[in-house]
């Protein structure tokens, strides 16, 4: 223990000390600095001083986040040290990393590693990040366990996003017009209405829309064109240069592509993948009839009509790519024979032609997302007594998605896409405080709270030449109940102690839940004249394309393959034990150490029965059934952190320089790693690669769930600073610098599944052999994912007085980050294990990225409008928010390029 918190108390103490210096210094100057205003928090469940609070914590303000051009929580990863936010374009959810520590089970099975409240309510599904930011009075991330306080899943961290509420002091409104490059427009409206003098209304909504920014084309010559409009589909003959033509020729491999190969025809921006089509409104309601008495509630409604999100391909790696023949001769760009490897000569130009960059996709599948998310959150407060409160916070959430979405995007030979049919996820909270309200020495509050959630989920994968799966989970339930308390007792007057306790219990359970088959020796359950009473059409293009849109929509036609009937049951208990010591006035340090745990969850229900290789026929045991091989699908168990944590907040310079720095180490048990896992379940006759028939030969078929395991242990070290510095009247300046450190200290094996085929030069059936003990590695020693080492943040802004009290204020804010690694195999630290000559082009390396946002705003005299000019992404960075490897690319979801526009804003 000593040895864990020397280097922290060496740094907290040189950091007092050179408080105490600092302060000591501004003794003897003219107090002519401005001060900084005061910033009031709700991370203990009261309010307190920002500066007074033992916790890190980052706050944002309304104005900072539109400055940035932050819509949403995806956005704020660059704000607040130590957090990373990637994209799972397949699921429309972000994967939050707090401190090294994220979840990336973000199906109805997962639990997210950072908690997100809205107005101190939990939200459970990911995908609630999303949802536009509007008419906020700040934004709250604390960092560290937050356990006690917040519960589920605040493993290393909580967001809370604190909406401004109903006043009944004054008639107020504001109304807010951006537009910009991509043919972006968003409008943003506020109107606030006393209806009495206890009673107030506030109305606000925000409405965005935004071409993408892709260079986007639908492709007729891939498999499955059922969603494309005739005149895609009757494109005409491609009439290009012949060497280019075998970039479209790919996509047809199954008849050569020799006559027939098609155009491509571009997509229309305004409602191709990654554009924008979302809106949000608001209307809350706030009764005080006393001052003792208050009561707000609010409903809020989301929909997103976009495209959805596509993966793109790091065309960076894929320029390290050498091309090779039949033979394994190197070849150039131009396909001749080369004596030695050619880099590049197997870029993203010989994937989707001449031009290609990484914002280029083709795709058969046309993006289609249905989002809707709503919302009802209510909090009540009783002052009861002089000394005590009783708070009572309830919401509802409601979430409905239809999704779909191309997986492929004409990478593969195999034509891929994944869909949701309105997937449903209903939860409800309720939590029951007792504050304590007095001036006395101890502070306290406690409180119960429950929390259900019941999901509907309907969706499915297609392998459009072979196969396609259904997911059938119409009634998984999470049910939680806890009690906490904690309180902080002023030993003296200047030092304090802090201690808290909850103890929770979750319960998961699916009923009737079911993973489903469809493919050529399934019967259609439906009609079955069509397809030879076949579910699926094989290999037989013209009668797969004669298919209904929504044939494959229909969970009639499947045959169930699983049967996910599991329920799982946990308690375990959070702690928090701290000190904190007011050095003066204007310097407290803290310490403290506390647990954080995410919860333990179910899987999906595999069952291997014994199977006859030659007949294919199951024998039945004595009672008629079949003989279970084997069983997979058990519980996961909850994963812990336990961080010790010392800092320092101090005001400096006339309280001008807020400065808060800590110093962190935790040890993470248990760790939880979802990946898709490859199980052998049934035997099939293996078909030729160029016809697709039977070739009479025997092989065992590998059925991949998406499962979640305990196998690690971490160590996670960290520094954090952050500040906030009035250098004039007219100068601000404010930012953070952080440090981390992760690695995994265990043995810690496992099967090998990033760019498993490019990397080891396999087959993908042995790549997806759960017998292929090659594949298995000792990840110990290797960092963590979206970790990167060091960060920084900075921004600047000075206001130039102009004539009568109108300011113009030009703005910079400069983020960088480290590199860190899309995934936990640090494919660098591994290459002794691959293949491959060129395993650069298939890293999971995340490479540094520097992020420069500008701009200028006046606001006029009267305070009542302004006009702002912005630049996000000024240098036009190309950053990739998640590296999925695999047919024979990186790619994952990517940035957007320089952005720049005008906002306006009208206030009454």
């Amino acid at each position: 223990m000593k040895q864990l918190l020397r280097s922290p108390l060496t740094l907290a103490i040189a950091l007092v000390n050179a408080s105490l210096a600092t302060n000591a210094m501004a003794q003897n100057t003219p107090k002519s600095k401005p001060v900084l205003e005061e910033i009031v928090v709700t991370a203990t469940k009261r309010e307190t001083n920002l500066m007074d609070t033992p916790i890190a914590i980052t706050v944002m303000t309304e104005e900072a986040l539109v400055q940035q051009g932050i819509a949403n929580v995806k956005d704020i990863d660059k704000l607040v040290p130590n957090m990373d936010i990637t994209i799972d374009s397949s699921q429309s959810a972000p994967v939050i990393s707090m401190r090294g520590v994220r979840s990336t089970n973000i199906t109805e099975l997962g639990d997210p590693a950072v908690g997100l409240h809205l107005d101190g309510i939990y939200s459970p599904r990911p995908q609630g990040a999303m949802a536009l930011m509007f008419d906020v009075e700040r934004v709250e991330a604390q960092r560290g366990p937050q356990g006690t306080l917040f519960g589920r899943n605040s493993t290393v961290g909580n967001i809370n996003i604190i909406t401004k509420r109903p006043d009944t002091q004054e008639l107020a409104g504001s109304l807010g017009v951006e537009l910009g490059n991509f043919n972006h427009r968003q409008v943003r409206g506020v109107i606030n209405v006393p209806v009495t003098d206890t009673f107030a209304l506030r109305g606000s909504f925000m409405v965005e829309e935004r071409d993408s920014y892709l260079n986007g084309y639908y492709d007729p010559n891939q498999w499955d064109t059922r969603y494309l409009s005739e005149d895609i589909r009757n494109a005409p003959l491609y009439t290009g240069a012949e060497e280019d033509k075998s970039l479209i020729q790919r996509a047809r491999w199954w008849d050569g592509g020799a006559d027939g190969v098609q155009e491509l025809v571009k997509a229309d921006e305004a409602d191709f993948y990654n554009n924008s089509d979302q809106y949000s409104f608001r209307l809350a309601g706030q009764w005080e009839p006393s001052e003792d008495f208050s009561w707000y509630v609010a409903y809020e409604h989301f929909q997103d009509d976009s495209a959805g999100s596509a993966d793109t391909i790091d065309c960076d790696k894929a320029a390290l790519r050498v091309r090779t023949d039949e033979d394994g001769n190197y070849l150039d760009a131009s396909g001749n024979i080369s004596a030695t490897p050619v880099p590049g000569s197997d870029g993203c130009e010989r994937i989707y032609g001449p031009g290609a960059d990484s914002y280029t996709v083709n795709v058969s599948v046309p993006g289609e997302q249905d989002l809707n998310i709503q919302n009802v959150r209510s909090n009540l407060r009783w002052d009861f007594s002089d000394s005590m409160a009783f708070v009572y916070n309830a919401g509802w959430a409601k979430q409905t998605r239809t999704q779909m979405s191309d997986q492929d995007r004409g990478i593969t030979d195999w034509d891929m896409s994944i869909f949701f049919r309105e997937a449903t996820f209903v939860s409800h909270s309720h939590e029951l405080q007792l504050q304590s309200t007095d001036a006395g020495p101890l502070q306290w509050v406690t409180g119960l709270f429950f929390f259900e959630e019941n999901n509907d989920m309907q969706g499915g994968w297609m392998n459009s030449m072979a196969s396609a799966d259904y997911w059938n989970q119409s009634d998984r339930t999470l049910a939680s109940q806890a009690a906490f308390a904690q309180g902080t007792y002023d030993i003296t007057e200047r030092l304090h102690l802090t201690a808290g306790y909850r103890y929770t219990r979750d319960t998961k359970e699916d009923v009737g839940g079911h993973n489903m088959s469809c493919n050529d020796s399934n019967p259609n359950l439906l009609e079955p004249e069509l397809n030879g009473n076949a579910c699926f059409p094989s290999w037989d293009r013209e009668a797969f394309n004669s298919l209904p849109q929504d044939y494959f929509w229909n969970k009639g036609i499947y045959t169930s393959v699983t049967n996910n009937d599991i329920k799982g049951e946990w308690d375990y208990h959070n702690y928090r034990l701290g000190l904190d010591y007011d050095l003066s006035d204007d310097t407290m340090i803290f310490a403290y150490v506390a647990n954080g745990t995410k919860s333990g969850g179910i899987g999906d229900v595999v069952v291997q029965y014994e199977q006859d290789p030659i007949t294919t026929e199951y024998p039945l045991d004595e009672n008629g059934e079949r003989i279970v091989k084997k069983r997979w699908g058990n519980t996961y168990e909850p994963e812990e952190v336990i961080t010790y944590e010392t800092g320092v907040k101090t005001d400096l310079l006339d309280n001008s320089l807020r400065l808060s720095a800590t110093v962190f180490y935790s040890d993470y048990s248990d760790m939880q790693v979802a990946t898709s896992k490859p199980l052998f379940v049934t035997y099939s006759f293996e078909r030729d690669g160029e016809t697709g028939e039977e070739t009479g030969e025997i092989s065992a078929d590998p059925f991949t769930v998406f499962q979640t395991d305990n196998i690690g242990k971490a160590e996670i070290k960290g520094v954090e600073i952050e500040f906030d510095w009035a250098l004039t009247e007219n100068d601000r300046l404010n930012g953070y610098v952080s440090y981390l450190d992760t690695k995994i200290v265990s043995d810690f094996y496992q099967q090998w599944t990033h760019a498993t085929v490019d990397l080891f030069e396999i087959e993908h059936a042995d790549s997806v052999d759960p017998e292929n003990t090659a594949l298995t590695t000792n990840l110990k020693g290797n960092e963590l994912p979206s970790s990167p080492k060091y960060s920084l943040n900075i921004n600047y802004s000075h206001t130039f007085d102009l004539h009568r009290g109108a300011t113009l204020v030009p703005w910079v804010n400069v983020s960088w980050k480290d590199k860190s690694y899309y995934s936990i195999f640090n494919s660098e630290k591994h290459e002794d294990l691959f293949a491959s000559e060129t395993p650069d082009a298939f890293s999971d390396t995340r490479e540094s990225v520097t992020n420069v946002n500008l701009g200028i705003k006046y606001t006029a005299a009267s305070d009542n409008w302004s006009l702002e000019a912005f630049c996000n992404n000024a240098t036009d960075e190309t950053e990739f928010y998640w590296g999925g490897g695999g047919d024979g690319v990186i790619k994952g979801p990517v940035s957007m390029p320089r952005f720049y526009g005008i906002r306006a804003n009208y206030r009454f």
